[in-house]
């Protein structure tokens, strides 16, 4: 195991009221130390050192797994050794394929992996054998069903195996509004409607010539946390909550006052040339980015790092960045705010692993990682 370490250690106080519907005005005392560790790859070349696309973590939260969409394997890399253990080789057809190209990985418990696509969600054993196939065209589902303009996001929250999934419902160039539990053994689809979403229509841009088409829209996500289903988005500073037991809605709504809490909406949403779409589409990118909630079941808290990329100057194509740190606790109540310094750019994937935020990094095409750890002093 290669290890590269520094530690930076911060007093941070914060303090301001709680807008969250109690009245108390809430303090939490932290520090952070951050590291960085590179995964021995034992001469083998891994596609998660370039990026990560299509991957997911085992449940216990040990293992990585990576598709490498190149030579349809998984890398499986321990994370608690940060070294790759071995590869699974896949295939494309055939009694054991999983399709072409498939978008997303899915962990499912510890014997499967899961794989899907716009066309097909296909599971597979860890000795590469098929489990399990849904193909979301042929395979019509019965009660709330899909308007002919409409598809299934194949990035899913799977419920019981891969008996039941969550997953948004959208149309190109449109708001999505609506997201659908599918019961994959009886075929069925129940469509839940989240008007809370619609104030998100106003931040995208769309441009269409013919066929040709371009959008940019707010990247909404879903998870899953004590039985219900939180959805958030980049865009705005709130989570949506939705019950399932009780089928309400809520909406949890955050205070920042380090970054602005929400993007500014472009003046036109639908435009007539690509220069105006690119103009347009830069100046999403040049605002706040709101990240995903990260959950620790020991601390009970939620941590999300967020960004404000920094205008490029002329013909740079990366972007600088300011990397914030956002605590919640159990209840989604802001908590906690600060700066992190020492990043050049804004904070690839990320996930929640040992009381730590995993970053992930390139470095020299080797698999690394840098740890935000979060402690109350």
């Amino acid at each position: 195991m290669k290890n590269l370490s520094f530690v930076i250690a911060l007093m941070l106080l914060w303090s301001c009221g709680n807008k969250n519907g109690n009245g108390k005005v809430g303090s939490f005392d932290f520090s952070i130390e951050i590291d960085t560790v590179l995964v021995d790859s034992k001469g083998e070349v891994l596609m998660a050192g370039t990026y990560l696309s299509a991957f997911d973590l085992s449940e216990d939260k040990k293992f990585l797994y990576n598709f490498d969409h190149n030579t349809y394997q998984v890398e499986v890399i321990d994370l608690d050794k940060l070294e790759i253990e071995r590869k699974i080789q896949l295939e494309m057809e055939g009694p054991n394929g999983i399709g072409d190209y498939p978008n997303y990985l899915f962990a499912l418990g510890s014997t499967e992996l899961a794989f899907s696509n716009y066309m097909t969600c296909v599971a597979v054993n860890l000795n590469s054998e098929k489990t399990f196939e849904f193909n979301l065209v042929k395979d019509r589902l019965e009660s709330d069903s899909l308007k002919s303009n409409e598809s299934l996001y194949p990035d899913f929250l799977f419920i019981d195996g891969h008996k039941e999934l969550y997953t948004m419902i959208e149309t190109f160039g449109q708001n999505i509004t609506t997201i659908g539990l599918v019961n994959t053994g009886t075929k069925t689809l129940k469509r839940i409607e989240i008007p809370q979403l619609e104030k998100l229509k106003n931040f995208r841009v769309l441009w269409k010539n013919g066929n040709a088409r371009s959008l940019k829209a707010p990247l909404v996500t879903m998870g899953i946390w004590d039985k219900k289903i939180l959805i958030a988005n980049n865009t705005i500073n709130e989570v949506i909550v939705y019950d399932p037991k009780s089928e309400s809605i809520s909406v949890k709504t955050f205070e920042s006052k380090l970054t602005p809490n929400q993007k500014t909406p472009n003046e036109k949403v639908e435009v007539g040339t690509i220069q105006e779409f690119m103009a347009g589409a830069i100046k999403l990118n040049e605002q706040i980015e709101f990240g995903q909630l990260n959950w620790d079941p020991f601390t009970k808290r939620f941590y999300r790092l967020s960004s404000i990329s920094l205008p490029r100057p002329e013909g740079v194509e990366t972007y600088k960045a300011e990397v914030f740190l956002t605590v919640f606790n159990e209840d989604l109540n802001m908590i906690g705010e600060t700066k992190v310094e020492g990043f050049s750019g804004p904070p690839s994937v990320n996930f929640f692993k040992d009381g730590a935020i995993w970053i992930h990094i390139n470095v020299n095409d080797e698999l690394g990682f840098i740890r935000i750890k979060v402690s109350e002093r």
